[in-house]
């Protein structure tokens, strides 16, 4: 009687546990099944209420190769309380056409096993591809690569010379060697060196935005008609916030060298260094404008919603102001608000979607405003609502302005005489509001219920074995 009492008390606990734990649950989510040669399998985590992001090394697969990797964060607010929602992918490429098993796999995240079943994804041949064999992953930075006699080099790479201030470039530090290479070598406190470089490298004039590399990342490169391979150690964009030049430095990462050419079957390790090529970015101030110190640079469009076209002098309506592109979203500033007599303007909530992966940051950045009028009339919102920004391809200002047009039928709205029959106003019955009501909280008594269940059970198991 007692076991069969203590087995319903410990599934009744679990129960409630797994009730107050499972919003905060992170998850695996593959991509689509079906791709072509020149398309990414994608192996994404999503981490629910996480204001920083974790570690995450993902699994190798036969058959496909690791590349890029991105980071998006979401927030947005919800009743009140920040949400922030963290997405980490790893992209997978197929060198041929054919089917790909992904066996099951476990992701360790701040020391919770995620788990993914077994899955088969199919890569069929793209049209546009030639002999199965994909793009390569970043043919402007290869580009510039040169091929050594020795075959091994470290690179610092850019793809930009020369920057406009708060325009972003990227930085790519990796160790190519050759696949013919005389010489075999293994990395050497690798995380110390690592740490030490990127604290010479990294610019004290940028804002930087990275994905973050827990893991050297291999790929098959060709440089100069030679076979490489490059061992990818860090990447970022980076974004100058003052007009000074950017200088990154020669840097030098000591790698283990096998030395057997003194005597048959010995092996020496020796320790080498192996040293990069300074980089120079310029850094230009952009061309004169009352804004220029304010505005973000970048490319932009923007996306707008209103609640309501039509509506009544002190009748509220909804107006969603979305600045979505590429560039440093993190730093959007708010658009600019044009003061008038016609509207109540109030304070925006703000959310914003950023996705940082090497080749560029993306994402949005929104405004939500209610918006009061006092007067009838028809009001083009643009008057009102405008953003400026520096348009990096094109290299001139642009503006961003509501295309949206406001109705508002009745007479003029007075603040200080507000009719008591009118419409269901901002302030109407105001009056008739008790203060001293406490609005109901059913998240915090559905928390405070499963608490008081915990408790009672715990009571109740203790009690049955006192017996």
């Amino acid at each position: 009687m007692k076991l069969y009492a203590l087995l319903n008390i410990i599934l009744c606990f679990s129960g409630t546990i797994c009730a107050q734990t499972i919003n905060s649950a992170s998850t695996i989510e593959l991509g689509s099944k079906n791709l072509t040669v020149d398309q990414p399998f994608l192996i994404s985590v999503v981490l629910r209420d996480a204001e920083t992001r974790p570690a995450v090394i993902f699994p190798e697969i036969k058959g496909l190769e690791k590349r890029s990797k991105s980071a998006t964060s979401a927030i947005n607010t919800v009743d009140g309380k920040k949400v922030v929602i963290q997405t980490i992918t790893q992209e997978y490429f197929a060198s041929k056409a054919g089917n790909y098993l992904i066996p099951d796999f476990a992701i360790s995240v701040n020391g919770v096993k995620l788990k993914s079943e077994e899955t088969m994804v199919v890569f069929s041949q793209a049209i546009s591809s030639e002999a199965g064999i994909s793009k390569p992953a970043n043919p402007a930075f290869d580009a510039e690569l040169e091929d050594t006699s020795e075959g091994i080099f470290l690179s610092v790479q850019t793809d930009k010379k020369s920057v406009y201030i708060r325009e972003g470039f990227a930085l790519r530090i990796s160790l190519y060697i050759a696949e013919n290479a005389p010489v075999q070598m293994e990395f050497y406190r690798f995380n110390d060196q690592l740490q030490a470089l990127l604290k010479k490298l990294r610019p004290t004039n940028c804002w930087e935005e990275n994905v973050g590399l827990e893991e050297i990342i291999k790929r098959k490169v060709t440089i100069k008609g030679r076979r490489y391979t490059e061992y990818n150690m860090y990447q970022a964009r980076l974004f100058p916030i003052t007009t000074e030049d950017i200088l990154l430095p020669s840097v030098a990462l000591q790698m283990l060298v096998i030395d057997n050419s003194k005597a048959v079957n010995v092996e020496k390790k020796v320790i080498k260094p192996f040293k990069s090529k300074s980089v120079k970015i310029l850094v230009k101030q952009l061309p004169d404008h009352p804004l220029r110190d304010q505005v973000a640079v970048g490319q932009y469009n923007l996306k707008e919603t209103l609640s309501s076209e039509l509506v009544y002098p002190g009748e509220s309506v909804r107006y969603m102001f979305k600045v979505e592109g590429v560039g440093n979203i993190a730093a959007i500033p708010d658009p600019s608000i044009q003061s008038n007599s016609t509207f109540d303007i109030y304070p925006p909530e703000g959310s914003q979607i950023i996705k940082r992966s090497y080749h560029s940051v993306t994402g949005e950045k929104t405004f939500d405003y209610f918006v009061v009028p006092r007067k009838d009339g028809q009001f083009p919102l643009g008057r009102y609502f405008q953003w400026v920004y520096f348009d990096s391809n094109k290299l001139k200002y642009d503006t961003l302005r509501s295309t949206k047009m406001l109705t508002v039928k009745g007479e003029d709205y007075k603040l200080a005489n507000l009719s008591l029959s009118g419409s269901a106003g901002l302030y109407d019955n105001l009056e008739s509001l008790d203060s001293s009501k406490e609005t109901i909280d059913y998240k915090k008594i559905l928390k405070d219920t499963t608490n008081a269940v915990v408790i009672l059970l715990l009571v109740t198991m203790i009690w049955v074995f006192r017996k």
